[in-house]
């Protein structure tokens, strides 16, 4: 819009008005003022920047109503958006609505319920709330967690994983496929601008790598950026390739 704005203030301040004469038309010059004055055929280059400039005030209209239509759709879905999905992360309502997505293995189910060593330090970070009530540390997490509670999608949150010569470290999802059971890890890195952090996360891919964890085979990784945030639809994709038959 604010290009168009641009646009129309380098405009003449005339209008142009098409009167059909016949089979043809004429073109009529309007000045505020002035009244309307005939424009002959010969000035066509200023009739057709008097038609841009109609096209762009159309145009701006347009725009304007949808913005503002938009604006109206936004606070009214304000008022209900998420309440459902806030159901879903309450710690006893999500355990009530489990049957609506369903681990279907018993000892998965199980193997969801036991308690396990978690977590990776620094749990004042624990800030997003994801479902049955647990807490994540972004909110791209949340959509994952909530992705994989959606599909039945047995999983859990930074488990601990021994690897070899006694490493630990802390999966952001340690998931079992829903018909093998097979063991998928999950990695989401979501600070990918910071030069830091980029060289973190290639290092601890590679320890990933030494230890029999490969991308796209048994490890998914997932990365974002300021510009390049994860959305809903990419992790759904993800979770319909690995894990949905």
């Amino acid at each position: 819009m604010m290009k168009i704005e641009s646009y129309l203030r380098k405009m003449p301040q005339e209008e142009l008005r098409c009167s059909k004469n016949g089979k043809n038309y004429k073109w009529f010059c309007i000045k505020e003022g002035e009244g309307a004055t005939y424009l002959p055929k010969s000035n066509r280059k200023f009739a057709e920047k008097l038609a841009l400039k109609k096209y762009y005030e159309s145009r701006y209209e347009e725009l304007s109503h949808q913005v503002k239509a938009l604006k109206y759709y936004e606070r009214q879905m304000m008022k209900v958006e998420g309440k459902a999905e806030d159901l879903l992360k309450h710690e006893e309502w999500g355990k009530l609505l489990e049957p609506m997505h369903p681990v279907k293995r018993e000892d998965l189910k199980l193997w969801m319920e036991e308690k396990y060593e978690g977590g990776a330090g620094y749990s004042e970070n624990l800030i997003h709330k994801g479902s049955h009530g647990k807490y994540l540390r972004s909110k791209s997490e949340v959509i994952i967690d909530m992705m994989l509670y959606k599909y039945g999608i047995p999983f859990r949150y930074e488990d601990k994983l021994i690897l070899e010569n006694g490493i630990c470290v802390y999966p952001d999802f340690t998931i079992r496929h829903p018909i093998t059971g097979k063991i998928t890890y999950w990695e989401h890195f979501g600070m990918m601008d910071n030069r830091e952090y980029r060289n973190s996360a290639c290092k601890k891919i590679s320890l990933y790598c030494d230890n029999g964890i490969i991308p796209s085979i048994n490890l998914i990784t997932t990365f974002e950026t300021v510009d390049h945030p994860l959305d809903v639809e990419k992790v759904e994709l993800i979770i319909k390739e690995y894990f949905i038959e």
